[in-house]
């Protein structure tokens, strides 16, 4: 970049690994293939160096290790040095074009950003902030998240990136609502590092909605497509005709494993986008339940679901595809002018998970950005949301009654601040012990060296016990009637006589 007006240009990537490791060079040509797809089609494809490389990649990594790796070793280097290697690398030919910036990760969720070098731009003031979800709040689920201030000569401006893995299963839409509701409650951005975390009111740090700052959220966020029965009147009614459904006299409890059995990956499947999205859980949150993601916009999705996949690339009998794997992100520029998202899609090159990952081509203007709106903030206090703005939140009102007499705005603060001190503080004590406990566990229970050491524990009870069993210690046969090697029951006459003794 050499000009102040340009666009900032980013790569937003997310993909769930399933636990499994994966090759570096497959990485880097997954990746790639995602720039090489963004060229103009009129700019000649004959050398990689003519590629117009984003200004930021940012991976989003959910099951980046096992458990056991994460939890117990604390060896997940090796699972994440091939994404790093990857973009650093990614050219394959010269190196230096990528530059690792921060990673950041709450527990199986990882946040890595990169730069790209040689530019003009300059970064500054790097700040991260983690919340752990899931079971005792260990870190199977939960957001990583990468605050920068990114500078082009004397214009500036903020951006905000969010790895997340939200609560899995079907039907758990309003508990993943609840996580992103605690994200936006937890994260805390602190502008000292040497911060004392039992000092609850401490107030130098900011939140995760903040004036100025653009913020992408992305990963497996596990929102759900709740499909109603293919039969009922309500599927009729919208005219909506499930891919593939069974007749009425078809076994109601083999629906799903029946008719959501697909092909191999074809892309694009325009029937489960037009038809299936209105049933989309994360839509239904942000645009009609108003519960989730306060603020944040979403492109078009216009590629079929990215979950589950089985082992054959074929979506998995008895599940619904869905759309788990998303990118979406708060524009703070005036009337939503700023960010600019030039590619939405998905990536199934990459495999050798049931998710299929999927990316994000974006912009950001280096112009200055609005505030917080008054609707929004009103909306964040309605859900007990903190928020870091100048704006005046206490005459603010919503549906006519002054907000200010429900949740006092200073109140929050105070709140928030000692909620976030005691999450952080717990990281480094109960939690880091639960952590280990359930990493060990997983670890004895499915892997073979663990199935091994668990084998020989219950055998060496086993043998103890049969042990005692057969040589009672401090006991006298003679006396409990007992056979010893080779010894008689004792008998009535030998008891009258031990009696009589």
């Amino acid at each position: 970049m050499c000009t102040e007006t340009d666009d900032l240009k980013l790569l937003l990537f997310a993909f769930n690994c399933g636990q499994i490791p994966h090759a570096s060079t497959v990485i880097r040509n997954a990746i790639l293939s995602t720039i090489v797809r963004d060229q103009p089609t009129t700019q000649p494809q004959t050398s990689q160096s003519h590629l117009d490389f984003p200004d930021f990649i940012f991976l989003s990594l959910q099951e980046l290790a096992p458990i056991y790796d994460c939890f117990l070793w604390r060896n997940e280097d090796e699972f994440l040095t091939p994404f790093i290697d990857a973009v650093t690398h990614l050219t394959g030919i010269n190196e230096g074009v990528f530059e690792h910036v921060a990673t950041c990760s709450a527990g199986l969720t990882f946040a890595v950003l990169f730069r790209h070098v040689p530019s003009s731009l300059s970064i500054g003031d790097v700040r991260t902030s983690v919340v752990t979800l899931g079971y005792f709040e260990t870190g199977l689920k939960g957001a990583a998240s990468i605050r920068a201030n990114v500078s082009s000569g004397t214009l500036s401006t903020e951006i905000t990136f969010v790895a997340a893995h939200l609560t899995a299963n079907e039907g758990y839409r309003e508990i993943r609502d609840h996580n992103f509701q605690d994200i936006a409650r937890k994260f805390a951005y602190f502008t000292n590092d040497s911060v004392n975390f039992s000092k609850e009111d401490a107030t130098d740090r900011d939140f995760f909605y903040k004036d100025g700052s653009q913020v992408f959220i992305l990963g497996d966020l596990n929102y759900r497509v709740a499909l109603p029965p293919p039969t009922t009147p309500l599927l009729q009614a919208a005219g909506i005709a499930v891919p593939g459904a069974p007749s009425a006299a078809a076994d109601q409890s083999k629906l799903a494993g029946n008719y959501l059995r697909t092909p191999k990956w074809v892309a694009p499947q325009h029937s489960f986008v037009e038809d299936w999205m209105d049933y989309d859980e994360l839509t239904i949150s942000r645009k009609h339940a108003g519960t989730a993601f306060f603020g944040f916009d979403e492109a078009d999705v216009t590629f079929p679901p990215t979950y589950k996949f089985d082992s054959n690339r074929e979506y998995a009998p008895g599940r619904v595809p869905s759309w788990c794997d998303r990118v979406l992100y708060f524009d703070m520029f005036e009337g939503g002018s700023g960010i600019k998202v030039e590619k939405y899609a998905s990536l199934p090159e990459l495999d050798g998970s049931d998710h299929i990952p999927v990316y994000a081509i974006t912009t950001v203007p280096f112009k200055r950005p609005g505030s917080l709106s008054e609707q929004l903030v009103a909306n964040l206090l309605k859900h007990n949301i903190a928020a870091s703005t100048a704006a005046p939140a206490y005459q603010i009102t919503s549906r006519g009654v002054s907000l200010d007499r429900q949740v006092a705005p200073t109140a929050i603060r105070a709140r928030q601040i000692k909620l976030q001190n005691r999450h952080i503080a717990a990281r480094t004590g109960r939690i880091k012990a639960m952590e280990k406990l359930i990493g060990g566990l997983v670890y004895l229970v499915l892997t073979p060296a663990g199935n091994g050491i668990l084998l020989a524990a219950v055998l060496g009870l086993v043998s103890a016990y049969m042990l005692l069993r057969t040589y009672p210690p401090g006991i006298d046969p003679y006396r409990t009637g007992l056979e010893y090697e080779g010894r008689p029951t004792t008998t009535a006459s030998d008891k009258q006589m031990l009696n009589s003794d």
